[in-house]
């Protein structure tokens, strides 16, 4: 039976809301004419495997890594696939024909497409590695990938994406903006758009769109879990668990062989045990106390990573109670954001506006402090947040429940920290309801949180979709742009346009969407194990620069 986790099945639900459920809809379809996608950075630009000096990097060696969640895999067919986790094993053994060579500055560069144009903005064409191979394993064989097994690659991924069924957390949908795909020429294959498509090339540098062998729909339909499946042309080749290790070794004969020799993954259990042992080189600090320790330790280096999941509340605004923009503003001033990171995260938090801090733009601390829950002193925003709320009537609205996740209990005991908060401040009228995620989901969908109700949800979001920022915005405030802000936001928007937009959005949280913090987990590395920051987003291709220099 195909799982989905927590995450894959929230995120389904709140990209696939309707009217009823104006809080979070998903836009993905272009409006129509409009402008040229977002162009890649020239072809001429280095792989990310390239290095980043004349000096050349040492080669070979093992890298033992911890992940931040366990495996849970639902199938290794990367287009039917709805699980995370299970691209920490198809990231690396796959290659995309875009990848996002540095996430933190949403920069795409080659992979299997190594050189690219767009004569127009319905066209595009893509020219394969000619270095590129499969892995030499049957029936594979080591032979190079050839711009048919990318045609039918990407047939079968337009063809799934039309599909009712297709998990909605795959994002595929500019890739429904491809009207075709040509051939014309060894090594070429041509995309004609039915429209222009601004974020095609990030959907083709997306967490699941991985191009794998052809010919394997029956084998997946036999045995979605089968490991020969694992096989093809990323820069590493599976070699089998060790109890909960992935191992893989490297594909030296691939278009972008890694520096080191052999890669193994595992599960963060017991990860500072682990390193203390020897047993990894870089493990997650997912407990504070174990990120306390790991500081004492000699020489270790620390990286912050952010959650890929902002904590955010969704409300359904077309009628009361939730209408009243003065209610929405009373409860983000009540949970205001730094009391909120102490007190649920223990400090490993930072506020979030509409868009995360983890995208560089972001709005400022220093701008969001002009809206309600972002004050320096949390006493002046609770003092402000019980006006509003007794202005706006809100007491009169008797019991107003909260749904609390229940993976937040015990582990975070948000139903009690929250509802107190929130009692204290504006009155004894909250109170808790402990749900699971999927009932959320579910009620997201229906439009429940409003709509003559007095509740909603507090809990952890999709994950962002990519490291563009027009991604994420488009994400859960497309129900709320206006046409001129949404084709602003579609033309490759500066920094400044982005922020004014969040602005705009934020007023009044007119979008029915309350953000509240992003948390930040420590990443810890062993010296002599070189290599590229953590980032928040799948980036298990990146390891192809890393190294050892002892």
């Amino acid at each position: 039976m195909t799982r989905l986790s927590r995450r894959a099945l929230l995120a389904g639900a709140l990209g696939a809301g309707g009217a009823a459920a104006a809080a979070v809809v998903v836009a993905r379809r272009s409006p129509g004419p409009g402008p040229s996608p977002q162009a890649p950075p020239p072809a001429s630009e280095p792989s990310p495997s390239s290095p980043p000096s004349p000096t050349p990097l040492p080669r070979g060696g093992t890298a033992r890594l911890a992940i931040t969640s366990s495996f849970d895999f639902d199938t290794f067919d990367a287009l039917q696939s709805g699980e995370p986790s299970t691209v920490e094993l198809l990231g690396r053994v796959h290659a995309r024909l875009f990848q996002w060579v540095e996430p933190a500055e949403a920069r795409l560069g080659p992979d299997l497409a190594a050189a690219w144009e767009q004569p127009d903005s319905i066209t595009l064409l893509l020219r394969i590695d000619p270095r590129a191979c499969w892995h030499d394993v049957p029936p594979l064989d080591g032979r190079p990938v050839t711009e048919d097994d990318v045609r039918l690659h990407l047939e079968r991924a337009l063809a799934i994406a039309g599909e009712a069924s297709a998990p909605l957390i795959q994002r595929t949908g500019p890739l429904r903006d491809v009207a075709r795909v040509e051939l014309p020429g060894p090594g070429i294959v041509r995309l004609i758009l039915a429209r222009p498509s601004p974020l095609l090339a990030a959907a083709l540098a997306g967490e699941f769109a991985l191009v794998q062998p052809p010919g394997l729909a029956e084998r997946f339909d036999a045995d979605p879990l089968d490991p020969a499946l694992l096989a093809g042309c990323g820069s590493w080749r599976f070699a089998g668990f060790d109890g909960d290790t992935a191992r893989f070794a490297a594909h030296a004969a691939g278009h972008r062989p890694p520096l080191l020799d052999a890669l193994d993954v595992s599960p963060p259990a017991d990860a500072l045990q682990r390193y203390r042992a020897g047993g990894l080189d870089e493990f997650p600090a997912l407990d504070p106390r174990d990120a306390a320790a790991a500081r004492a330790v000699a020489g270790i280096k620390e990286f912050a990573l952010p959650w890929r999941e902002a904590v955010l509340s969704t409300f359904s605004v077309s009628a009361p109670p939730w209408s009243d923009a003065r209610l929405l503003e009373a409860l983000s001033a009540a949970l205001n954001r730094r009391w909120l990171a102490e007190a649920l995260f223990a400090g490993r938090a930072r506020p979030s506006g509409p868009l995360p801090p983890v995208y560089t733009a972001a709005l400022p601390e220093a701008d969001l402090a002009a809206f309600p829950g972002y004050a320096p002193d949390p006493d002046a925003d609770a003092r402000t947040a019980r006006q509003r709320w007794e202005a706006a009537g809100g007491p009169a609205l008797g019991t107003v429940t909260v749904d609390v996740p229940a993976i937040f209990d015990p582990r975070y005991a948000a139903s009690a920290v929250v509802i107190d908060r929130l009692n204290a401040v504006l009155g004894p009228q909250f109170r808790p309801a402990v749900e699971r995620y999927p009932v959320i989901a579910a009620r997201v969908q229906e439009g429940f949180y409003g709509n003559g109700r007095a509740a909603f949800w507090f809990g952890w979001g999709p994950p962002l979709p990519s490291p563009d920022p027009r991604d994420a915005l488009l994400d859960l405030y497309g129900h709320a742009l206006a046409p001129a802000d949404r084709e602003m936001l579609l033309a490759v928007p500066d920094v400044a346009s982005l922020r004014s937009l969040q602005r705009t959005l934020f007023s009044g949280f007119s979008g029915g969407v309350i953000p509240w913090v992003q948390q930040v987990t420590e990443v810890f590395r062993r010296p002599g194990l070189e290599g590229p920051s953590p980032s928040p987003f799948w980036d298990g291709h990146r390891d192809i620069r890393r190294y050892r220099t002892a």
